[in-house]
């Protein structure tokens, strides 16, 4: 038993150092420090700013719905810029910005998540297939501003692409594809997404 409880201390140690090693490497701003359950994954060489009281869950055993087995933060240009207000909680998710991501107050964002600030390929076929060959990003591909507002829920499994805003307050059903915005106070849910009920 001592020395099963000797590994769960070490293990928990090691991914709290891995957790502040990979903030320190890509320097992550935070007002606080995240509760961080599991080992996250941050790629890209953009700006990210975290605010207080964060949770982030990053791992198999720390959200049983299936689907992503971690949690990504991917700043991927110099110039991206991905925030995350005070009170937010995701969980095994990837947040991929390429441009600029606004995660406001209070969000919750439930299991295996996407959240997408651009379209990664160009419509372009020559620009398309010149990216994929030189194996680099698509400089053509279109890209647009994603919001999230104060106290709205994403339900599980949900994709939110380019250029979205999401409403203060509002709820999106699991396994939604936001494809339009979405108003204050209400509640949005399907493939494609529609209108369900104001709260």
């Amino acid at each position: 038993m001592r020395k099963h409880i000797a590994y769960i201390l070490k293990f928990k140690w090691t991914t709290i150092f891995y957790n502040y090693f990979y903030f320190k490497l890509y320097k992550i701003n935070y007002q606080a420090f995240p509760i961080i359950n599991g080992r996250i994954k941050i790629v890209g060489k953009g700006e990210i700013r975290i605010g207080a009281n964060v949770i982030f869950n990053s791992g198999k055993n720390y959200n049983p719905i299936g689907g992503d087995t971690i949690l990504r933060l991917c700043a991927v240009n110099k110039t991206s810029k991905l925030q995350i207000g005070n009170n937010v909680g995701i969980s095994n998710s990837t947040i991929y910005c390429s441009n600029s991501i606004i995660i406001e107050d209070n969000v919750l964002i439930g299991g295996s998540c996407k959240i997408y600030d651009t379209d990664f390929h160009s419509m372009d076929f020559f620009s398309r297939i010149s990216a994929f060959k030189n194996q680099e990003p698509d400089e053509e591909a279109k890209k647009a501003t994603v919001l999230i507002k104060n106290g709205a829920w994403i339900g599980g499994h949900c994709i939110i692409l380019k250029s979205i805003t999401i409403g203060s307050r509002s709820i999106i059903g699991a396994g939604s594809v936001v494809s339009k915005n979405i108003p204050d106070n209400e509640i949005w849910a399907g493939n494609p997404i529609k209108f369900i009920k104001k709260i």
